[in-house]
């Protein structure tokens, strides 16, 4: 009996430290799934610096619109003709920003000085347009243009090209002239036009006009009225007569009188010239 009991306890005891070591197995098990878990997470976040690099490189190829490796071009081709890559494009605003600063910075006289290059530029350009009209309709020795202090000039001849001798009513070749004209000056919108007739010395006295102080300025308003319209406001027009108190030529010969017997077409500068 007694026996039995000892061994009775020594079974129980056994049990006891079975079920001990078990309970170590079981947490030995966890921390080493945990273990794993870390491992796992760690080499997920570890992130392989040449495939970071690769993907770098074709992001900027495809902002660009470049072909990348394997594929086609991710835009039309017509596409990336029109769009800049973002890329350049900032790279091309960086330099902008202190140009701007500059010119604000400008003084009122730098400021105006630039306007004035600005317009000289555009005046040159209005010039070799009309210059090519002049050309194609074989008008060199009747009209002549000049960038001057006071603007583009425009010079015609009035004699069998505006109107005939002694009168201000505008031919039909006339008419022609300032309709290719018109469509050539039309494209400026902002400066003054200013339109100044001249004669001869020659004296006139006629029942329409009795001195050439009529006849030039009777002539430079029949020009405005050719010209303005709605593509020409006539806000932008002015006539003025001159006589023959503004000779471009002697008037002592018949080729000095014809040259001075003109109508003179100003676009007047907004900026005084440098």
């Amino acid at each position: 009996m007694s026996g039995s009991g000892r061994r009775s306890r020594r079974g129980g005891g056994d049990h006891g430290a079975a079920g001990h070591e078990r309970w170590l197995l079981t947490w030995a098990d966890l921390l080493t799934l945990l273990l794993a878990l870390f491992i796992v997470m760690y080499a997920a976040s570890v992130v392989d610096k040449r495939k970071a690099a690769d993907i770098s490189r074709s992001l900027q190829e495809a902002f660009a619109g470049k072909v990348l490796r394997g594929g086609g071009s991710i835009r039309e081709e017509s596409t990336a003709d029109k769009t800049e890559a973002p890329v350049e494009t900032l790279a091309a605003i960086a330099p902008l920003t202190p140009r701007v600063a500059d010119e604000q910075r400008l003084t009122p006289d730098r400021r105006a000085a630039a306007a004035a290059r600005v317009e000289e530029q555009e005046l040159a350009a209005l010039k070799r347009r009309l210059d090519a009209v002049i050309a194609q309709k074989r008008l060199g020795a009747e009209v002549q243009t000049s960038v001057e202090r006071k603007g583009l000039v425009i010079r015609v001849i009035t004699d069998d090209v505006l109107f005939p001798s002694g009168s201000a009513a505008m031919s039909s070749h006339g008419t022609e002239l300032l309709g290719e004209l018109r469509g050539v000056l039309q494209v400026d919108r902002e400066h003054p036009i200013a339109v100044d007739g001249h004669t001869d010395s020659q004296p006139i006295s006629t029942p329409r006009f009795p001195d050439n102080w009529e006849l030039s300025t009777a002539r430079a308003t029949s020009v405005v009225r050719g010209l303005a319209g709605p593509a020409l406001a006539p806000s932008r027009f002015s006539a003025t007569g001159h006589a023959a108190e503004q000779p471009r030529s002697s008037n002592a010969s018949d080729a000095g009188r014809r040259a001075n017997r003109r109508v003179e077409i100003s676009l007047t500068r907004l900026h005084a010239r440098s």
